[in-house]
């Protein structure tokens, strides 16, 4: 009998039983530990956001750029301070824009009278 004929895998036709077909084994990938040292620039970048907004924006960005390569702590200050840099520096430009229309209409209306 051939490898071919039918018969030979029918367990009912005295050819035994047919050969399982298993895949090969592979192994569990395993990743890296996340480590447990801290981004000084992340950190850095969250203090400096509540001092020198645009300051802790930079330091922030770059500390967050650098957990995301490096796998360190800090990616959630990093975040914390892009958001208190940029809602400070946000409210700064505002204040500034009510300051000067202030201003403005204050200066225009005493040169008028």
């Amino acid at each position: 009998m051939s490898q071919n004929d039918p018969m030979m895998n029918n367990p009912y036709m005295g050819g035994g039983a047919p050969t399982p077909q298993y895949t090969p084994y592979q192994q569990p990938q395993y990743y890296p530990a996340p480590s447990s040292k801290w981004n000084a620039m992340s950190i850095a970048g969250f203090v400096c956001s509540f001092f020198f907004s645009l300051i802790g924006l930079v330091l922030s960005i770059i500390g967050y750029s650098q957990t995301k390569k490096t796998g360190e702590r800090g990616g959630d200050f990093a975040i914390a301070g892009i958001i208190i840099s940029a809602v400070s520096i946000a409210l700064s430009v505002l204040a500034c824009i009510l300051v000067f229309v202030l201003f403005g209409t204050v200066f225009t209306a005493a040169v008028l009278q």
